[in-house]
């Protein structure tokens, strides 16, 4: 048997992190709309995808060694969806 890599280890570490932040994040959004008792609309639904999207990115950087041109893209993306605003219809 090889020993483990610890750039593995790291690795391995990371992507179970970014799964608990992942759950967590989501967690903390329902509990929020329970604490509010408001339904599910589109403030909630940004939160969700910023909450899922996130980690993710972080998972498919890590595993797949993303080059940094895509992950500043995936990155901007993420800024531009957060920081976006949604227009009411009149």
């Amino acid at each position: 048997m090889q020993p483990w890599d610890p750039s593995a280890l790291i690795k391995l570490i990371a992507v179970v992190g970014s799964l608990c932040g992942m759950l967590y994040g989501a967690r903390g959004v329902f509990m929020r709309l329970k604490e509010k008792q408001q339904g599910f609309g589109p403030s909630s639904l940004h939160a969700l995808a910023i909450s899922f999207f996130l980690p993710v990115l972080v998972i498919v950087a890590l595993v797949s060694g993303l080059e940094s041109q895509a992950l500043a893209a995936l990155l901007g993306t993420v800024a531009g969806y957060v920081l976006s605003s949604a227009k009411k219809d009149e």
